[in-house]
């Protein structure tokens, strides 16, 4: 039996709370012959005490105990607080009762991962206790992955729920199935009922004969419909003023299943309807970039646009946690009153809407950076002066707005200078709850001053800035995360699902083992890769650093998983009766060169008696190109490669003697083993399908090696109820190199 652990994984703790002493000396042996770290509990408490002081991977527990029994032990792990830390420690329940079914039941049901009934065999202890950690393993990712979209799933819900405009939703048939909070608040309803399961084709819904006809055409046609400031009157009479757009909802099948409807209130006063509409056009446009410096620049260009804030020059300072310092990063402006003129000037002629406009010039970084610019770039101010209106704003997380900035203390005088301030604001960058930065702007060279209402819009732009700067990145780190976790056990899935139909029940928990162990480190990686971007969206640095670690482990991920597949695709043999000798010489000829390059000759003493004997002639062609490679990487200075043949018994025996390095007795002890290596490169497979293609052969391969001398590789196939002849194999010893 392998070592279940090595110096890439930390040794699992298994505690065995039991009365029986000889129990505890056998299993003790066996698993931590097998790689497990083994600690005993004579008693119940005993047992909860070992818990505490091990912290066990998993616990073997008896059910009958003189102290305390195996369900009171299992209920007090469970329900203290004193043991929080250990309740999700896999439990198996040992037993010798055999006709206690209910009891069974019961502690499956409270948690317990599985019932073993005493006397049971060493084997069948070894395979329950692997596959209770498969299955542990897989529920605490399941487990995961679905708080994650539990998680997900709520944020799209808030994301529906809390969207600034209202949101219905019906069948083909027009019968409403959805309505957000905010369209019940538009109408003034009590709550979404006076809405759900009426037809939004009936007139007496909103008495508009507008909204049936548009609204039923969309259902026939399919074509998206805008109402523009449609006037209707709400549950307490008031009319409002809404602008709706509609459009169909399609199955996989292309086939209409309902209407999906945008209902914008616009009933207040123009100016707060511009207002609106600029947050919706620069928000929709902040969503269109996952780019810093574009999305910096879209920021800027937003604030400064004639028809969107509207101010002369705009500027956008980060935190630096690191150093503790506010770092000018980006700057939108003129230098003089002549540049401002030219540019307001070029602008002006084109009469570009405000989408258009930041579909233009939004994310057209200029390939060199503007004077202005590198101004902004210069500056760098500690956030420990407290006398210092830019780091007020950070700190009080609130907007200032200075005038006669020349005899305001909490204006540096050097920032006053550099860029001849009179009159400008500063508002934090906040995303929940957190300040990442600040937005400066002024309205120098223009005869307009910063009004109170500007610097409100100015600040609900901000939220939604930082938000866009934090999410956007935060978002897509997340995706690929969910996708990756996904991905990954999906294929783990689909791996073990093909091992549980092997008969072969040691190397499906072999296998599943290691890949158990395998993914895990890739998956930690993605996880706290994933996690650090989250925390810090903004830093590009880290951003980049992480996204190329988990590139790298889902490669990883990938090749492993691929390794895996491969190895159980390995089909039952097609057998027909074959000359051996012929397939072996067809081998070699096409390995030819490669022995030619690595200076090694050939011999071959082949039994004349040798009949044509039942085989799977691909499957024994891949077993002699394993066997080949692993000699030719055994001879790195040339060596030669003997091959015989003869009977014995019912038996056919293939000799493969190569005079390479040879083996040491722990390689050859698990060279069979899947996963198995000692060359860098290999995936351990090579040897692991040779011998399961002898042994569905229903023949058994055998190694004899000497380090420096050589290996001979012996693989002995059934003759079935061909003539047994007795021409003898010469016995095997290594050949001198």
């Amino acid at each position: 039996m392998p070592a279940m652990h090595s110096d890439s994984f930390p040794q699992k703790t298994i505690l065995v709370i039991d009365d029986d002493a000889s129990l505890h000396d056998l299993s003790r042996v066996v698993l931590t012959r097998i790689g497990y770290r083994y600690v005993s509990a004579f008693s119940g408490t005993e047992g909860l005490q070992r818990i505490k002081e091990h912290h066990p991977h998993m616990i073997l527990l008896d059910l009958m105990m003189p102290d305390i029994d195996g369900e009171m032990l299992y209920k007090e792990l469970i329900s203290n607080p004193a043991y929080r830390e250990f309740q999700n420690i896999p439990v198996i329940m040992l037993t010798a009762l055999t006709h206690d079914d209910e009891r069974k039941n019961k502690l499956l049901e409270m948690g317990i991962s599985a019932y073993l009934n005493k006397p049971f065999g060493l084997n069948e202890l070894i395979n329950v206790i692997q596959n209770v950690f498969i299955t542990h393993d897989i529920k605490l990712r399941n487990v995961r992955l679905q708080e994650e979209i539990k998680s997900a799933n709520s944020y799209l819900e808030r994301l529906i729920n809390y969207a600034p405009v209202g949101i219905l939703s019906t069948n083909r048939e027009g019968i409403i199935i959805r309505v957000n909070s905010f369209f019940v608040q538009m109408m003034a309803a009590p709550d979404a009922s006076m809405f759900i399961g009426k037809n939004i084709l009936d007139y007496q819904l909103f008495k508009q004969e507008e909204i049936c006809k548009k609204f039923e055409q969309v259902l026939k046609t399919g074509e998206p419909i805008k109402i523009p400031a449609l006037n209707l009157q709400n549950a307490r009479g008031w009319w409002i003023r809404a602008n709706v757009n509609c459009v169909v909802l399609r199955e996989d099948s292309n086939e209409i299943s309902g209407l999906l409807s945008i209902w914008e209130d616009v009933t207040q006063i123009e100016k707060q309807t511009y207002e609106l509409s600029i947050l919706r056009q620069v928000g929709q446009a902040l969503q269109r970039t996952l780019n810093l410096p574009e999305l910096l620049h879209l920021i800027l260009t937003s604030i400064t646009a004639g028809c969107a804030l509207g101010f002369s020059r705009a500027m956008v300072f980060l935190i630096d946690p690191e150093k503790n310092v506010l770092e000018g990063k980006v700057g939108v402006g003129p230098m003089s009153e002549e540049e401002a003129r030219a540019v307001w000037n070029e602008i002006s002629k084109d009469h570009a809407n405000l989408e258009a406009f930041l579909e233009k010039y939004g994310t057209n970084i200029p390939h060199e950076e503007s004077s202005f610019g590198k101004m902004v770039q210069n500056v760098k101010i500690p956030l420990t002066e407290e006398n210092n209106v830019l780091v007020k704003t950070i700190r009080e997380k609130k907007p200032f707005k200075i005038d006669n900035a020349w005899e305001n203390p909490l204006v540096p005088k050097d920032f006053e200078e550099t860029f001849q301030e009179d009159s400008f604001v500063t508002v934090p960058l906040s995303a929940k709850g957190r300040v990442i930065g600040i937005i400066v702007a002024d309205n120098k060279y223009s005869e307009f001053p910063i009004e109170d209402d500007r610097v409100e819009l100015l600040m609900l732009f901000a939220n939604q800035a930082a938000l866009a700067i934090e999410n956007a990145e935060a978002y897509k780190k997340l995706e690929d995360k969910v996708a990756q976790l996904n991905e990954a056990f999906e294929r783990l899935q689909e791996a073990q699902d093909r091992l549980l139909r092997s008969e072969r029940l040691a190397v499906i928990g072999k296998m599943a083992a290691h890949v158990a162990h395998e993914i895990r480190n890739p998956l930690t990686a993605i996880g706290g890769f994933a996690r650090r971007i989250l925390e810090h969206p903004d830093d590009t640095r880290k951003v980049k650093q992480g996204a190329e670690i988990i590139s790298k482990e889902v490669n990883r991920l990938e090749k492993m998983l691929a390794n895996v597949l491969n190895f159980t695709k390995i089909a039952r043999p097609f057998k027909k009766s074959r000359d051996i000798h012929r397939i072996i010489d067809e081998v070699i000829q096409l390995h030819d060169p490669l022995f030619k390059d690595h200076k090694i000759t050939i011999d071959k003493s082949y039994s004349q008696d040798l009949p044509e004997i039942l085989v799977d002639e691909d499957q024994m062609r891949q077993v002699f190109t394993n066997i080949f490679t692993n000699s030719i990487y055994s001879m790195t200075k040339g060596g030669k490669i003997l091959i015989t043949t003869g009977l014995d018994d019912a038996y056919a025996i293939i000799d493969i003697q190569d005079t390479g390095i040879g083996m040491p007795e722990e390689v050859i002890e698990n060279m069979f083993n899947p996963f198995y290596t000692n060359r860098q490169g290999g995936t351990g497979l090579g040897m692991a399908v040779t011998q399961k293609i002898i042994q569905e052969h229903e023949g058994k391969v055998e190694v004899i090696s000497e380090v420096e001398k050589g290996t001979i590789f012996r693989i002995y196939l059934p003759l079935k109820n061909q003539e047994k002849n007795l021409t003898k194999i010469p016995e095997a010893t290594p050949q001198s190199a």
